[in-house]
């Protein structure tokens, strides 16, 4: 499994970037056969002004299955990683089911 993390705009701490890699790794470890590349992509939308302006893109390339693309926008960068990781996680179990229940009703 490979795993990119890109920051526009916004210079990650190296313990936020080892944060990110460790919890990335942690939710999608079961899944490592299956999941060929995670990209993580944060930007802060409008700079210095304020707000819900920090965007997480995650996108999961994997094997079988079409590719998972979750944002989330937060006033800070970690919520919005925390909860698009989450989501993409989420995302990606509901397609592996969906894909076990096709393939088993199928051999049925």
């Amino acid at each position: 499994m490979e795993l990119t993390i890109t920051d526009l705009k916004i210079e990650l701490s190296s313990e936020n970037l080892s944060h990110i890699r460790d919890k990335a790794r942690h939710m999608f470890n079961k899944f490592y056969d299956r999941v060929q590349v995670i990209k993580v992509t944060i930007d802060d939308i409008n700079g210095p002004k304020g707000g819900k302006d920090k965007h997480c893109r995650v996108v999961i390339y994997s094997k079988g299955m079409p590719d998972i693309v979750v944002t989330d926008n937060q006033s800070s960068v970690m919520s919005a990683v925390n909860i698009a990781l989450s989501r993409a996680r989420a995302s990606f179990l509901k397609k592996v089911k969906s894909q076990q229940k096709k393939l088993s009703n199928f051999v049925s």
